[in-house]
């Protein structure tokens, strides 16, 4: 019972993906941006930067691995990054992520046993490229493939197999405000492409295309600069280009020493992705950084599984 019940959620999690156009592009990447309530497209978050909005990767200082896993009610993703930051050429980054819905056994009539495996996958693979321009301007670009398959092997008789793919572009800016308190302006246009197109069918649906903007600012403290503290807060705007309604996001981050960080964050949003998070974040050595962050809310959390996102950042 229990296996026919999360087949049955993952089932129509991936026929909402198909039918509204590879809706998993919407799921988030990275400990730290889910962390603040994925209020991120203003914020630096490093190589992960690049599934919010690759203008970002321009502040980079250094080069980055990231490793990322999370873990939810629909399934179990993993993630993978790598940025290479130059003065001259700007910044040039990789990324893939795979989230795996679990298998299922199929049946066949009577035939009292599992006859075939039902697998789900959806994977992107990522390339980005980032710029400044000027002392204030960052501009960046990234190309996604995109990938969802629902396949069965063994012998699943009518049991439907799909494969859908699409190519899309992210294109994003940020700008540093002349403030006196470090303040910058971001937004970003995602998920830009032909529609979703599954193989052998006549039918093709259009990606999630959405924008996103906000701002990420550090509140000015004489008294928290005495005791090593730093405290950014973040808020940002999602919308799409179907005109389907807007979501907003806020978040927080305090730092001390510049080496142990908590985050929180609340996104207004219904489905699965609303609610509040929390996170945590802390330099191991001087070139390895621990991010963890959990969001409270949706269907994961009413399951009792709430999203649970660990990265590994190796600075170099």
């Amino acid at each position: 019972m229990i296996a026919a019940f999360v087949l049955s959620l993952c089932l129509a999690e991936t026929a909402s993906a198909q039918a509204a156009g590879a809706e998993f592009l919407m799921l988030p990447v990275g400990a730290r941006g889910v962390g603040a309530g994925e209020a991120a497209v203003a914020d630096t978050l490093g190589v992960d930067g690049a599934w919010w909005n690759p203008a970002s990767l321009a502040a980079m200082q250094r080069s980055e691995l990231s490793l990322n896993g999370s873990q939810a009610f629909i399934g179990t993703s993993a993630a993978i990054g790598f940025a290479r930051p130059s003065k001259a050429l700007g910044t040039i980054a990789i990324s893939a992520t795979i989230l795996d819905y679990g298998d299922q056994g199929a049946t066949e009539g009577g035939a009292g046993g599992d006859v075939g495996t039902i697998s789900i996958r959806s994977s992107i693979a990522m390339l980005s490229y980032a710029t400044p321009i000027g002392d204030r301007l960052r501009v960046g670009l990234s190309y996604k493939y995109a990938r969802l398959a629902f396949t069965c092997s063994g012998l699943c008789g009518p049991v439907p197999q799909f494969i859908g793919t699409s190519g899309a572009l992210d294109v994003g800016a940020q700008y540093v405000l002349p403030t006196k308190a470090p303040l910058t302006l971001g937004a970003a246009l995602r998920h830009v492409g032909p529609d979703f197109q599954v193989r052998d069918a006549e039918q093709a649906d259009p990606l999630p295309r959405t924008w996103q903007v906000g701002v990420s600012g550090r509140v000015p403290s004489a008294a928290m600069a005495e005791q090593s503290l730093s405290m950014d807060v973040v808020a940002d705007l999602l919308g799409s280009l179907a005109n389907t309604g807007i979501s907003a996001r806020v978040g927080g981050i305090v730092t001390y020493q510049a080496k142990y960080s908590l985050r929180a964050g609340y996104t207004l949003e219904n489905g699965e992705r609303g609610g509040a998070a929390v996170g945590v974040g802390v330099f191991l050595s001087e070139g390895m950084v621990l991010d963890l962050s959990r969001r409270f809310g949706g269907l994961s959390a009413q399951a009792g599984q709430p999203p649970t996102y660990v990265a590994l950042r190796f600075l170099f």
